[in-house]
């Protein structure tokens, strides 16, 4: 057989660098897959596992390395005769009655004969083993030209390939969708969960698809971007191209939307989106819209998993409520009700109802079973003998030692906490000096953290008493503790603390005195105590300065401070809105101003930085300097003696010595040191007496009654670690009064988490609310997951340094905390002279002893009335 030769048009194996080479590569087979031995004469009838059994022989022992090796052999001895033995092989076949197409055909498993014979077998294993296959593939599918032919390109087999392509891709894929049904599966039953919706972690299911499905995940990332876009990369291997993590969750996502309209049991994601935005504002067309592209599940699902959520956290709470200690809260909350078609009977309102919650300690140790009648008894004997002025007063000398050390640590603070000390990188930073000197700071941790769980929010004002007895009784139902039996057990065995604002614990405690004559214990409320909510109490005490400091616009009190800093709505004071905020956020300010001006001024210093220089001994013996001689009632009571007063000196001592009390009871509310919170009772109760503010210095008068006389010690002690602040966080600074955790609950009611709609009433709230604290979870997964939490999480000062500095310029230029003999407060009003309110509430300690008579209405008590009724 005579070898033509090679001609022009030829069809060669094309070289490496030709660049219509496609740059696939062969994937590695198994042994057992590269054999051709085939033991069924029938292929029909034959498994295809059982043709790739290994075949060998003597003469034929191959593998796929030998197979590669003998193909490279033979094309290095072709030489450039290719073509002419190929043409040549092509004549043989013409002579033996075949053709290229049923030569691949039988070669191909196509005739059970072929299959059996050994040769066959062994060419058949040498092509698909090859490296030349898929090249050979490629150039069927799109056949070479060269660069300089400019005539349309052979057509090839692309049309058939790209079936075979297609229709062998929806096999793999359909397989691999498949196999990740169970990762998109919710449990039955338990698929609305906190565990179950919160658990869903975005990079475990990536991780999961990508190891499970390989070939979709890598067919919807490299559809994500562009050839163009790939090309751009700084990497040009498309498999190194770095995806970021919001591709990776649009990928999640569109397979989430697959597998959910093959079934709806696989909504795991759906499920998860739904109660997400249904609290975030989503309105009924919105999840129609969203869940007909499968993105959510339907407004009505998501209404019905509401109810359902509401239904498992009102058990789960009574579950913990028989195993932990708990208390209650509860505040009005006002409503908007929109209506979005107009009626006669039918128009928008604002609502005026009450929401509550329980909180629940897993830490806290349970009241002992006699606590009940223990606090009766107490009480007794605080009705016959209230607390004197002289107690108060010897009771707030016992604290005064350790209130001088923290306002010491906060005028320290007030240093280490300037950029320009910059505290971090002072050598002596892990000093104990600057450490929070504590006096009974509660336990931190994921441990003491206190569990919340919002009841149903009703139609009942507090306004009335009539209105919170009525409360009491709704709040006892919805905890399944409204029945004859579960009232007798209250009255008998045990105590209840109920927490609120200043109008909730005053309605609560004329209750409690209305009621004196009452049948039953029961009845008499003597199971319930009402600790006030330390939130207000901050909000009265900044009240309080802002009252007796405000001045005029032309003095040097806060209200020129707010001029100089732009704080246009600090000019009045309000119960409302961000007022308490921006006030507290104000106060801090002035008071670091201020602090920072006597730190240079008792120093000697020209720049803070220089004393970064003094030891923490040293600096701590500076701060108890700034206290003794700016900002203490004995260097207050020093220059009022003075023959030659310096009025201005005297306002800046004053303003000192009345805000860092302040200060000191903000951060330890914050410390949840309850101990610092407790020392400062009696001079809050003198600021609000001579304050003339009536009403809070009744609650801290009743709470110093309540700690010194009608509190036995395991219920004393159970209200002051337990119902004055809270941790939902775990974090050190995390904790925060009850009373404003209610606020925060009312806010996610209200704002946050509302529902609006044509439906929405009170019968819908009531069904809604207490699935609050579950969407709460959800909401802060979701914002993680997505990495969207960091919008709105953090808080910080606007151009707080700024403000600090430009009030401490102002203070320096007016020489405001040096004395000068005769200098006198030039305006004209009595207010740039503030009043010492607590020097004249200490004068005033008689009409604490008036309080005697107001207490000696309780005098019902008789020590031998039994409780058995």
């Amino acid at each position: 057989m005579s070898s033509a030769p090679l001609s022009s048009s030829s069809h060669v194996v094309p070289h490496e660098s030709q660049n219509f080479l496609p740059p696939d590569t062969e994937s590695e087979c198994s042994d057992s897959e590269d054999s051709d031995f085939d033991p069924v004469a029938d292929l029909s009838s034959s498994d295809e596992s059982d043709l790739d059994t290994e075949f060998t022989s003597e003469t034929h022992q191959s593998g796929p390395a030998i197979q590669i090796q003998r193909t490279s052999h033979l094309r290095a001895n072709l030489g450039d005769g290719l073509a002419s033995k190929i043409k040549a092989t092509l004549t043989v076949m013409d002579g033996l009655g075949i053709n290229l197409p049923i030569l691949l055909d039988g070669l191909s498993w196509g005739d059970p004969g072929c299959n059996l014979d050994a040769k066959i077998r062994y060419e058949r294993s040498a092509l698909l083993n090859s490296t030349e296959l898929p090249g050979i593939l490629h150039r069927w599918w799109r056949p070479p030209r060269a660069a300089s032919n400019k005539k349309r390109r052979p057509k090839g087999a692309k049309d058939v390939m790209q079936d075979f392509a297609v229709n062998c891709s929806l096999q793999v894929l359909e397989l691999e969708l498949e196999s990740l049904a169970d990762l998109f599966k919710s449990p039955a039953g338990l698929d609305v969960t906190e565990e179950e919706l919160t658990g869903v972690s975005l990079p475990k299911m990536i991780t999961e698809v990508k190891k499970n499905a390989p070939n979709l995940w890598q067919v919807l990332m490299h559809l994500t971007r562009s050839p163009t876009q790939l090309e751009r990369s700084p990497k040009k291997d498309p498999s190194k191209v770095s995806f970021s993590q919001d591709e990776f969750c649009i990928i999640l996502i569109v397979i989430a939307i697959f597998e959910y309209t093959r079934s709806h049991h696989r909504g795991r994601l759906q499920k998860l989106f739904a109660i997400y935005f249904k609290f975030k504002g989503l309105s009924a067309k919105g999840f129609d819209t969203l869940h007909a592209i499968g993105l959510t599940m339907s407004n009505k699902w998501t209404g019905d998993a509401v109810e359902r959520i509401s239904n498992a956290a009102m058990g789960e709470m009574e579950q913990l409520m028989d195993r932990f200690p708990w208390l209650l809260s509860y505040d009005n909350a006002l409503l908007p009700f929109k209506i979005f078609s107009q009626r006669i009977d039918k128009k928008s309102l604002l609502g005026n109802g009450t929401a509550a919650t329980v909180y629940i300690k897993r830490s806290a140790l349970a009241l002992p079973p006699m606590a009940n009648r223990s606090l009766q008894e107490f009480r007794l004997d605080g009705l016959r003998r209230p607390l004197t002025a002289l107690e108060i007063f010897e009771i707030s000398e016992t604290s005064t030692g350790r209130q001088h050390t923290h306002t010491v640590f906060t005028v320290l603070k007030f240093l280490i906490d300037s950029p320009e000390f910059n505290f971090e990188s002072y050598s002596h930073h892990d000093s104990s000096v600057f450490a929070w000197p504590a006096v009974r700071e509660l336990l931190c941790g994921p441990d003491h953290t206190v569990l919340q769980y919002l009841l149903s929010t009703v139609n009942i004002q507090e306004a009335s008493y009539e209105d919170n007895s009525r409360l009491i009784i709704e709040w006892l139902r919805q905890l399944k503790l409204g029945g004859i039996e579960s009232q007798k057990k209250i009255g008998l065995d045990q105590v209840m603390a109920w927490v609120g604002d200043q109008l909730t614990v005053d309605r609560l405690r004329n209750l409690f005195k209305f009621r004196a004559e009452d049948d039953n214990s029961f009845e008499r409320l003597d199971w319930l105590v009402v600790p006030p909510g330390f939130l207000h109490i901050s909000m009265a005490f900044a009240n309080s300065i802002h009252k007796q400091h405000l001045g005029t616009s032309k003095g040097r009190g806060l209200l020129a401070a707010f001029d100089l800093l732009g704080r246009k709505g600090l000019h009045s004071s309000k119960t409302e809105g961000p007022f308490f905020h921006d006030l507290n956020e104000t106060l801090h300010i002035i008071a670091d101003a201020q602090i920072r001006e006597l730190w240079l001024q008792v120093s000697g210093s020209t720049k803070l930085d220089e004393l970064r220089k003094r030891s923490p001994t040293e600096l701590q013996k500076i701060a108890e300097k700034i206290v003794a001689e700016h900002a203490s009632s004995g260097t207050l009571v020093t220059l009022q003696r003075k023959a030659h007063r310096d009025e201005l000196k005297e306002q800046s001592t004053m303003f000192l010595r009345d805000v860092l009390p302040y200060i000191i009871f903000r951060a330890a509310i914050k410390h949840g040191d309850v101990g610092v919170m407790e020392d400062m009772i009696p001079q809050l109760l003198f600021r609000f007496i001579g304050g003339k503010n009536s009403k809070y210095a009744i609650e801290m008068l009743e709470l110093l009654q309540g700690l010194h006389r009608d509190w036995p010690p395991e219920i004393r002690d159970f209200i002051r670690d337990h119902c004055w602040v809270l941790n939902n966080t775990g974090r050190r600074t995390g904790h925060m009064p009850i009373d404003e955790a209610q606020e925060l609950n009312i806010k996610d009611i209200k704002v946050t988490h509302r529902s609006e709609g044509p439906n929405i009433d009170w019968k819908y709230l009531k069904k809604l609310h207490p699935a609050i604290h579950v969407v709460r979870s959800v909401s802060s997964h979701m914002e993680s997951e997505f990495k969207t939490r960091v919008r709105g999480w953090k808080h910080t000062v606007p151009k707080k340094e700024e403000d600090v500095q430009g009030l401490q310029k102002w203070y320096r230029a007016s020489d405001t905390h040096k004395f000068k003999p005769g200098r006198k407060i030039t305006t004209k009003s009595d207010s740039d002279r503030p009043t010492d309110v607590v020097t004249r509430g200490e004068t005033l300690a008689n009409w604490i002893d008036l309080r005697k008579i107001d207490r000696a209405t309780h005098q019902h008590w008789d020590s031998d009335r039994s409780d058995s009724d």
